[in-house]
């Protein structure tokens, strides 16, 4: 982490977020496809049936698209923008991009799998 001393402090928060979340993802989906993880499981704290809806919005799946999505991008793009403001606007979207990919195809994939 020697490497992120001269760096100025967002980009620092936008490394601190993507350095642990893509490790958390990397064995999120090393899990899955060894069969340790169920892709169709995740935490769900209402304790309910969740309606119709085909999706689950506030997963700890969807917390880290979304914050893969935002960091990754802040670091992408941190020399690219002068207004950090348009910066962080922008990772914002991206990362709610990500949830919204990941959303539509498991809603797909639920449509498919009836």
């Amino acid at each position: 982490m020697n490497f992120l001393e001269n760096y100025e402090p967002l980009l620092k928060a936008f490394w601190y977020i993507a350095l642990p979340v893509s490790i958390f993802f990397a064995l999120q989906t090393i899990a899955t496809f060894i069969g340790l993880g169920d892709s169709e499981t995740d935490a769900d704290s209402d304790g309910g049936d969740g309606g119709d809806m085909p999706f689950e919005l506030f997963t700890l799946r969807n917390l880290v698209n979304f914050l893969l999505g935002f960091s990754w991008t802040g670091i992408s793009l941190y020399d690219k923008f002068e207004n950090k403001t348009i910066l962080i606007v922008i990772a914002f979207f991206v990362g709610l991009t990500f949830v919204a990919v990941f959303c539509f195809n498991k809603a797909n994939f639920k449509i498919i799998r009836r």
